[in-house]
């Protein structure tokens, strides 16, 4: 990794962004051996404009992947999070348009890339997106879509959407000129649960561990699960990661807790644009972890009695999981990112919430109300942090964090003092 780094050229933003971002995390947890193999992973992802013969590439992560690799290939995924990224796509749409959207298109668009025999799948969870399918229609794409059915109470939405995945499948299928069979998809949900799984271990064995593995470093791990090539060992490289963690802190003297605990919450936070994790972390602050749709979709496990049946009832069984877990931006209300706060708030889990809104994402702001109505009866804060992917504000979000932190720091000392 650190040969990489030193090697690499810096001519241009998307350079810069992605070096600076993955030599500070290498910097700051280069004595954990196991990361380094995340950060490869990352770089690898970035820079290769290799691609395969009938690849299949989900735009977002709001896509249930197990039934594309059911249909014979390991899916590509184009997520954002990349302020150079943007700029390839400054011609195409309009400036005020969200920056997840706006560097999707623009990684798609860049000079090296070369989609002409992709299938690009396309979860219709915003306008933005509906437009980037538009733009990609008039450039001859083949494309896939997948509209979300807002309400998830509507009976008639869920057999929406499991037709919806059983004609992405389908389509998936015709691409990669595989056969999909009730065995393939059973398979592909054991991956899957196991990769999840594993993710979910880490979050837990990582936690409060700030001097074996910083807190940005932990969300790049589950970042990548974007990244990989290889399913599989990414699930192997993240076990193999808790297990040096779990080592590492047995033979190291407990922690009490120092820095307050918050949950980022809201608009997913993508690497490399990693200025709110780092914000947090450098303002004094522990990240107890993150809920948004990345951190929620780790939840969609299967167990043995979902994997029976036919083939129409497994894709059933899929779509009724991943509905249930989905913390989309799609849905009228985003109970899921609300009950999974609540419920840490009423564990005593976490003692602040960093509320991160991406401009152009007013669906999550519509969220805000009423789940800083929640949090004051449990007497939390919340910072609400507006950004967008430019790093001119990076300074005065800093004031405004560490003002933050010293509240939170406060609020510990005054619970502290009426305990004793």
């Amino acid at each position: 990794m650190d040969k990489k780094i030193n090697n690499a050229r810096k001519p241009d933003t998307f350079d810069s962004e992605y070096m600076e971002g993955l030599d500070k995390l290498f910097k700051e947890n280069a004595d954990l051996a196991e990361f380094k193999w995340f950060l490869d992973e990352a770089y690898d992802r970035a820079y290769s404009a290799e691609h395969k013969k009938r690849d299949v590439v989900i735009l977002g992560t709001m896509i249930p992947e197990e039934l594309v690799i059911a249909a014979g290939v390991q899916p590509r995924w184009i997520i954002g999070g990349s302020l150079g990224s943007t700029a390839w796509s400054d011609d195409i749409v309009p400036r005020d348009t969200d920056p997840i959207s706006r560097s999707v298109l623009g990684y798609i668009n860049r000079p090296e890339s070369d989609f002409s025999d992709t299938l690009f799948i396309i979860p219709l969870i915003r306008d933005s997106m509906r437009k980037i399918a538009g733009e990609l229609r008039s450039k001859g794409m083949k494309i896939c879509l997948v509209d979300i059915p807002p309400d998830r109470r509507d009976v008639y939405g869920a057999e929406k959407f499991k037709k919806q995945l059983k004609e992405m499948c389908a389509a998936a299928a015709a691409h990669t000129g595989s056969k999909v069979t009730r065995r393939g998809i059973v398979s592909a949900m054991k991956r899957v649960s196991a990769a999840r799984a594993a993710l979910r271990r880490f979050m837990e064995v990582s936690r409060g561990k700030a001097h074996i593995i910083t807190d940005a470093a932990r969300m790049l791990v589950g970042n990548s699960y974007y990244m990989t090539a290889s399913l599989d060992e990414w699930t192997f490289r993240t076990e193999a990661l808790s297990d040096e963690i779990e080592y590492r802190a047995g033979r190291l003297k407990n922690r009490k807790r120092s820095r307050p605990e918050v949950i980022i919450a809201g608009s997913p936070v993508l690497f490399p644009n990693y200025k709110v994790p780092f914000l947090v972390q450098d303002s004094g602050l522990s990240v107890w972890g993150t809920v948004d749709p990345l951190t929620m979709k780790s939840s969609v496990i299967y167990d043995k009695n979902m994997m029976r049946g036919s083939m129409d009832r497994l894709i059933g069984n899929i779509a009724s999981l991943w509905r249930r877990y989905d913390a989309s931006s799609a849905y009228i209300k985003n109970d899921v990112i609300y009950d999974c706060i609540a419920y840490l708030a009423g564990k005593g889990s976490v003692e602040g919430v960093v509320y991160h809104v991406l401009k152009g994402q007013i669906e999550y702001d519509f969220e805000l109300e009423r789940i800083e109505s929640m949090l004051s009866k449990f007497g939390i804060p919340v910072f609400r942090l507006e950004t967008d992917y430019q790093y001119q504000d990076v300074e005065q979000l800093r004031i405004r964090m560490e003002a933050f932190s010293e509240m939170l720091v406060q609020n510990r000392y005054r619970r502290e003092r009426n305990v004793s």
